[in-house]
């Protein structure tokens, strides 16, 4: 799809759930004033039934109509707050379509400024890759895509089985739309799924042991069987309230493992039901590819199962309401019986729980890439080779829009490993250093890239960009730099494959020193399995390529000046740049004399 197409494509969705929305709308004010109606009939039957007996008849028919009533309101809202959620997955693709990611988590929290490569790269953080890319509803989603981001696959095969994911999802909109929107259901704490850990490591104090399941079956037989005995016998009644206080001293022997294990999973029900929606949805899509059908079969019935320990999670939590609970532990050990059911489910289902929640997490990693390969047509799936190469043709950054973005093309191998790229101030070096790396961030993750080809190595990216200092480290801004340097050169010297990224290197010293310096580590690159591009103000560093043929090559980008007025192509061009433009801005702003 072009581009109008594409927003024509996603406002005609919201147009239509907008129409729907007003629909469900109107059937829950109907239902309400229903409701109401027949709330009123049940008070007038039973006050004139006081009087005319016939009546009173029909007070149980106006209970099941109320009932009835109150779950299908219940169900109408849900469908509306889906609804509205879905409406607000269309009106954030549009706006994202045209360059504002503003409303999608931008992953700050992720940002670490001594990485490899994700600060110089801006992978995190407002205008990011993972505010670009990211769809993930659930934390730990979002958490995956951040370390998917921030480390590679590690071999060809898992690539290419999340490339094939990525087109079998890409094409299924409704699906994806349908996860994004039952994930925005309901807010998670960062603490929700650390207690259900927690909780699923805990043995059960009740579960497995004959002297619970024995207590818990015949003590509430007996008091219900006394209950209804001291309404047939006269005195028989003590006997029941013994029972009652027998069975809430036993609870009282228990309360703090009770109060300890609800601790932990109490306030579980809502996340626990947004859980059972997402896994559900994964159950009745044909999928084609590998990997999802894998991921399918891991989710089989889980979505029953999860709802199954939402609903035990809710009845436990009905014991909050003291009075209640006094009757229903005295008379049925409900606290107890609640405890011994949900440690059933986890005897029977812990070890499958995080599998199904790692499940979620994989399938929002992969919707979000397929989200990026529908939204951009016109970026393709890279070749991943073994070898020690990486082309690109027509390659953009993928955050800059297609109307005004330049491409350029690529070419390093392991004859021809190292590009000297010289230019002025805002011709786009850096970013174009930029644009390479994100796009090789994507081609190892199984996402498309904003290229026309694009054949990617299997290799780790390092980068010198944007050092910086540390007061915490008393570590100063050439220090920093100089540490990323040498973990670099380390992880050569260790026989590591790297593709390294280097913009104005030893900015920190003077110029015969970073000169001296600059050089030698160029040279030092020569020996290493490395694909190498540094951007550089540096003339001196041209003559590298006179020095060493097959290795090296000079690029440049260069600004044009016309009736003293700058300006930039950011086309790459191949040899030494021969125009620079900080004399002529000083003077253009009037900083300097003309």
């Amino acid at each position: 799809m072009a581009s109008k197409e594409l927003k024509a494509f996603y406002q005609s969705k919201a147009d239509k759930l907008t129409i729907t929305l007003s629909s469900v709308s109107k059937k829950i004010n109907v239902v309400s004033n229903i409701r109401l109606g027949v709330a009123l009939l049940f008070l007038l039957a039973l006050y004139f039934g006081l009087t005319y007996h016939a009546l009173l008849y029909a007070l149980p028919v106006l209970l099941f109509i109320f009932v009835i009533l109150v779950h299908n309101h219940s169900r109408l809202f849900d469908e509306k707050i889906h609804l509205q959620n879905l409406i607000t997955v269309q009106l954030n693709e549009l706006q994202g379509l045209k360059g504002d990611y503003s409303c999608f988590d931008n992953g700050k929290v992720f940002i670490h400024t001594h990485h490899p490569y994700t600060h110089d790269l801006d992978i995190f953080g407002d205008g990011s890759l993972f505010q670009f890319v990211n769809r993930c509803s659930t934390l730990n989603g979002k958490k995956l895509l951040a370390y998917r981001l921030a480390n590679r696959f590690e071999t060809k095969d898992k690539i290419v089985l999340h490339q094939q994911a990525v087109v079998d999802v890409s094409a299924k909109t409704d699906f994806r739309h349908e996860m994004q929107a039952s994930g925005m259901q309901v807010e998670e704490q960062a603490h929700d799924r650390i207690q259900l850990r927690e909780w699923v490591k805990q043995k059960p104090f009740l579960y497995g042991k004959s002297f619970y399941k024995g207590v818990l079956t015949i003590f509430p037989v007996v008091t219900i069987l006394l209950l209804i005995t001291s309404f047939i016998i006269d005195g028989a009644s003590r006997f029941f309230w013994l029972a009652v206080f027998a069975q809430l001293t036993f609870l009282g022997f228990h309360i703090k493992k009770i109060n300890a294990f609800h601790e932990y999973i109490s306030k579980k029900k809502n996340i626990l039901d947004k859980y059972a929606t997402l896994l559900s949805k994964i159950q009745n899509v044909d999928f084609s590819s590998v990997l999802m059908k894998d991921l399918q079969q891991k989710a089989k019935n889980a979505d029953v199962k999860v709802k199954k320990l939402a609903s035990l999670v809710g009845a436990l939590n009905a014991r909050s309401n003291i009075m209640t609970t006094l009757f229903t532990n005295g008379v049925l050990m409900y606290d107890l019986q609640s405890v011994y059911r949900l440690e059933k489910w986890k005897e029977e289902n812990a070890a499958d729980l995080e599998q199904w929640l790692n499940t979620i997490e994989e399938m929002e990693f992969i919707c979000s890439l397929g989200t990026l390969a529908f939204n951009n047509p016109h970026f393709v799936f890279p070749e991943i080779n073994a070898e020690r190469k990486l082309e690109a043709e027509e390659l953009s950054h993928p955050l800059i829009l297609r109307d005004e973005s330049v491409s350029n093309d690529v070419h390093l191998d392991a004859a021809q490993s190292i590009m000297i790229i010289t230019g002025a101030n805002m011709a786009g070096k850096s970013t174009f250093l930029r644009s390479l790396g994100v796009n090789v961030v994507l081609a190892l993750t199984g996402s498309p890239v904003c290229a026309t080809r694009f054949n990617c190595a299997l290799i780790d990216i390092r980068s010198g960009m944007r050092t910086a200092d540390s007061l915490r480290d008393h570590q100063s801004y050439f220090y920093a730099e100089l540490n990323r340097l040498k973990s670099i050169v380390d992880e050569l010297q260790e026989g590591k494959q790297l593709l390294i990224l280097l913009d104005e290197i030893l900015k920190g010293t003077n110029s015969t020193d970073k000169q001296a310096g600059s050089i030698a580590l160029v040279k030092q690159f020569i020996d290493y399995p490395s694909l190498v591009l540094i951007a550089t103000h540096d003339l001196a560093l041209g003559d590298l390529e006179h020095e060493y043929p097959s290795k090296i090559r000079n690029f440049c980008f260069e600004p044009t000046i016309i009736n003293d007025q700058l300006s930039f192509d950011y086309k790459l061009k191949r040899g030494l740049a021969q125009k620079m433009n900080a004399t002529f801005l000083m003077k253009k702003m009037g900083i300097i004399p003309v």
